[in-house]
C-alpha cells in the first residue's frame, strides 16, 4: 500500500465522522453540473459537509448555509479533515478549490 492510500484510509478525523454516535447518514443537498455538496448532522450540534468536484478539472465548490441547514447569521469554525486545519469565524457559506475527482 502506498503512503497516499494509507493516509486516506487511516485519517482519524474522517473515521470519527463516519463513526459519529448520532449515526445519521448525510445526503446530497446541492448539485450543480458536476459539483456536489453533501451534508449531514453530527452529535454535539455539529454538521459534516462534503464538497465534491466530479468534473474533469479543478473547480470551486460552494455551500451556502441554507444548503446545509444552518441559519443565516450563524458563525462556525470549519475544519478541513484532509488538511487538518481550522478556519475560524466562517459565516454565510463555505467554499474551496477542489481538484477533479471524476
Amino acid at each position: 500500500m502506498d503512503d497516499t492510500t494509507h493516509e486516506l484510509i487511516s485519517n482519524a478525523e474522517v473515521i470519527a465522522v463516519n463513526q459519529d454516535k448520532l449515526g445519521v447518514q448525510g445526503k446530497k443537498v446541492k448539485s450543480t453540473n458536476d459539483l456536489e455538496v453533501w451534508a449531514g448532522p453530527l452529535s454535539d450540534n455539529k454538521v459534516a459537509v462534503i464538497l465534491w468536484n466530479r468534473s474533469s478539472s479543478r473547480a470551486t465548490v460552494t455551500a451556502s448555509w441554507s444548503d446545509i441547514g444552518l441559519q443565516q447569521g450563524t458563525t462556525v469554525d470549519a475544519r478541513d479533515l484532509w488538511e487538518h486545519s481550522t478556519q475560524s469565524l466562517v459565516s454565510g457559506e463555505i467554499s474551496a478549490e477542489i481538484d477533479s475527482h471524476a
